[in-house]
């Protein structure tokens, strides 16, 4: 199946769709981790183990919101999905930065979870919003260009999160905790206009005429479909099933390593400063990921994405490898800092690819114009669980000694390798009938 070739309108309202949208999931980023590098402001309210706690309670709950959020988008919507997601997200973030203003502080760990589980409920629309609405634009064989646009959109929002809101906080406010939250919210309020005024689900409500983006169309029975019937469809389709559990692995690589990558890094290496550099290099490492990933994808593996999965889940073994023996043998050694801050770097190249061409673009590619919001939800939920476990986890496991860090992280990305095989040369099903 070709490319297809696309006016210069299209390209041009294409544009004005998803920029915006992708700016709003940046700062959706920034108001979901910015808590982490506000920890050393908080380390009266919040250690290590319980900022595992956080991280997990907000984890299970994004993935388990998927199962109520997908169906709900499929009917709806991706547009709504992502306004819901930018006002909810605003109005939590808010709230933390008021809470922490007012010094209101006793039981802070309860209250911060509970309110860090309504903040992922909301932010877990956004990720089913931004591949809905862009799996109508994006037609399959250019969907690896937007696998690499999924990966600028995360690592954007990385950046806003451990750079720009530390360098923003430290000069202009000091130590208040309070403005890693108040910035976000403040920001989401602004890009809630923004979905508003300039993003269509599909290029028909913008006046673009009807558009086949060659997506399966397998689960494609229009809205009378039901929903229970779609999800065990889902369930027990195995190439759907596969990305879910590889993703269930990338979520446990990915905050595995940028999660807790600050806090070893200025408790324990003889290299800290190196954590302020931690924004930057997962925004290039998230910018050359995604773009490499979706080329390599479009261009090399004729839109399989499973390939490119299984590429850079082999360069994770081999990371994490070297990680695990940095850590033995470079114990409180420059060397050992900065081979750790390349295992970050290169790591977060691998999983951040691997998200984009599988949660961002086969979700799309498999999912088709019937399931891709429930297709998302089931293969984002599995991130989170991923997420949830390693939160879990490595908060008590490094209680015992960091050596452990990497060692738990290795057999994740061994199975990741060997469920990538499966689906090596996968590719979405048409029936013909649509």
């Amino acid at each position: 199946m070709p490319a297809p070739t696309h006016s210069p309108e299209f390209r041009r309202r294409r544009f004005l769709n998803w920029f915006p949208l992708g700016l709003a999931y940046a700062f959706l980023y920034m108001g979901r981790y910015s808590y982490i590098p506000a920890k050393s402001f908080m380390t009266a309210l919040i250690d290590d183990q319980g900022l595992g706690t956080v991280g997990m309670v907000g984890a299970w709950t994004y993935g388990l919101s998927f199962l109520l959020n997908g169906p709900l988008t499929e009917r709806l919507g991706g547009r709504f999905a992502m306004l819901v997601a930018t006002a909810g997200s605003s109005a939590v973030n808010l709230v933390i930065g008021a809470i922490l203003s007012m010094g209101w502080t006793d039981r802070f760990l309860a209250t911060y979870c509970v309110l860090t589980a309504i903040n992922m409920y909301f932010q877990s629309w956004a990720a089913i919003a931004i591949v809905k609405v862009n799996g109508s634009w994006f037609h399959v064989r250019e969907r690896g260009a937007f696998g690499g646009i999924f990966g600028i959109m995360i690592s954007s929002g990385l950046f806003l999160a451990y750079t720009v809101s530390p360098v923003v906080t430290k000069n202009l406010f000091g130590s208040a905790a309070e403005y890693y939250f108040l910035m976000p919210g403040a920001l989401l309020m602004l890009f809630f206009a923004a979905t508003f005024i300039f993003v269509h689900d599909t290029p028909e409500d913008a006046g673009l005429g009807p558009f086949d983006a060659g997506s399966s169309d397998e689960f494609d029975s229009g809205n009378k479909a039901s929903v229970v019937r779609v999800l065990g469809k889902l369930l027990t389709h195995p190439v759907v099933l596969t990305i879910a559990l590889i993703e269930f692995c990338t979520g446990v690589l990915r905050n595995g390593l940028m999660y807790w990558y600050p806090i070893w890094s200025r408790e324990h290496s003889a290299f800290p400063a190196l954590a302020d550099w931690q924004g930057v290099g997962l925004f290039a490492a998230g910018v050359f990921g995604g773009l490499t990933a979706g080329f390599l994808s479009d261009r090399v593996f004729g839109s399989r994405r499973g390939p490119v999965a299984g590429l850079l889940y082999g360069v994770m073994i081999v990371l994490l490898g070297a990680m695990a023996l940095a850590m033995s043998s470079l114990g409180g050694t420059t060397a050992q800092a900065v081979t750790i801050f390349a295992a970050l770097v290169i790591g977060s190249f691998c999983v951040i690819g691997t998200h984009g061409v599988l949660s961002g673009t086969a979700t799309a590619d498999f999912g088709g114009k019937g399931a891709t919001a429930m297709a998302v939800g089931i293969i984002d939920g599995f991130v989170y669980l991923g997420v949830g476990v390693q939160s879990a986890a490595l908060g008590r496991i490094t209680k015992h000694g960091w050596a452990y860090w990497p060692l738990f992280l290795i057999p994740f990305a061994v199975i990741g390798l060997l469920l990538a095989l499966r689906i090596w040369n996968a590719l979405p099903k048409r029936t013909g009938g649509h």
